[in-house]
């Protein structure tokens, strides 16, 4: 007789949902071939076909049982159970990812996962993961915003240099993104938020780590809650997810300015400028711009860009490189791009003359 049907059955519910493996394959083939010598051997018993005919269809019985009412019941258990974690452990996550094939979501302030110590882990997870499909989405804080400076407030000593922390992981997020195929990148998309988002989130497929934003302490060295998606606190995170990625800009517009200069004789020209804002007002900086301001007049040139606070034309002025505004602005640059500039152009709204 059978040692009983349940055990069994969730044995074959598991296999049923477990992607197959060249080895789980070989293991499967392996006892279907026990199975049937095992048959074989016992076709000289006594009333065969009735015992035979007994098992299959106390197993099939179970088999239904199993697919259609206890697995449903054990799979909703499950995603109401909350296992904690007593970190954020950053190579256990990007294990993860490596894995997905559906989606992969960060939302935090900053994140060490994107430091030097686990980008190349993380990369090579997402790039497995995009490989099949997944859509993966990053939300951090926009570095200008005043949710920053109020989290560094939050964080204390520890937050003395988080808006240098974000601008680390925007380098990072877009050098790697640099280097990806057209392919897989289009399914990574990396975002900028200016509200703060009250949580963190590290979602692969229907699981995800939740925490807190706390006082004095960065998310990731508090308790981690892991969560399926679809539980009441992981769709509440979800949620506030989407809610900030809508508000949200592209990482591209925070580090890259689209510029028209428009020549009054000589028609117009389109530049993709680095730039850095002092008091509220924009400084371009490239050598392709910069050259080409030094071809024409200036009084014949306007400057167009719609991702500009003040829309319509903008006067191009060239800023004293022995000036304090210019030490200034190479410092701002510095910080942001890891690199150097020598010459900034401010872009000024244009003053319209009436008669």
């Amino acid at each position: 007789m059978s040692g009983g049907p349940i055990p069994r059955l969730r044995w074959v519910l598991r296999t049923l949902r477990t992607p197959r493996r060249p080895q789980s394959l070989t293991v499967l083939l392996l006892l279907a071939a026990g199975a049937g010598l095992l048959l074989w051997f016992a076709k000289h018993m006594d009333n065969y076909g009735e015992n035979l005919a007994l098992n299959l269809g106390t197993d099939i019985v179970g088999v239904v049982i199993t697919v259609f009412v206890i697995g449903p019941l054990i799979s909703r258990a499950q995603e109401g159970r909350v296992r904690e974690h007593t970190r954020l452990d950053y190579e256990w996550f990007s294990a993860q990812v490596y894995g997905s094939t559906s989606n992969v979501k960060v939302l935090d302030t900053f994140s060490n996962l994107f430091g030097p110590q686990y980008s190349e882990r993380l990369f090579r997870g997402i790039r497995s993961a995009t490989a099949h499909g997944a859509r993966v989405q990053i939300l951090l804080l926009d570095p200008d915003s005043l949710a920053v400076i109020l989290r560094g407030r939050e964080l204390g000593e520890q937050g003395a240099d988080i808006r240098r922390d974000i601008l680390r992981n925007l380098r990072t997020l877009g050098q790697f993104a640099r280097r990806l195929d057209d392919t897989p990148r289009q399914f990574l998309e990396v975002r900028l938020c200016s509200t703060s988002p009250g949580v963190t989130l590290y979602r692969w497929d229907e699981r995800s780590l939740v925490s807190f934003l706390t006082v004095g302490r960065l998310s990731g060295e508090g308790v981690q809650l892991e969560v399926a998606v679809r539980s009441p606190l992981g769709a509440f995170v979800e949620q506030r997810f989407d809610e900030l990625w809508q508000q949200s800009k592209p990482m591209e517009r925070f580090t890259h300015l689209p510029v028209t200069l428009v020549d009054a004789t000589d028609g117009r020209r389109e530049f993709t400028c680095r730039f850095v804002y002092v008091d509220d007002s924009p400084y371009v900086a490239g050598h392709d711009l910069v050259s080409y301001m030094a071809r024409h007049r200036l009084d014949q040139l306007s400057a167009f860009s719609e991702n500009l606070t003040v829309p319509g034309a903008h006067e191009l002025i060239v800023v004293d490189d022995e000036s304090d505004l210019h030490q200034l602005l190479r410092q701002h640059f510095a910080e942001k791009y890891d690199a150097s500039a020598t010459a900034f152009v401010e872009l000024r709204p244009a003053v319209l003359v009436t008669e």
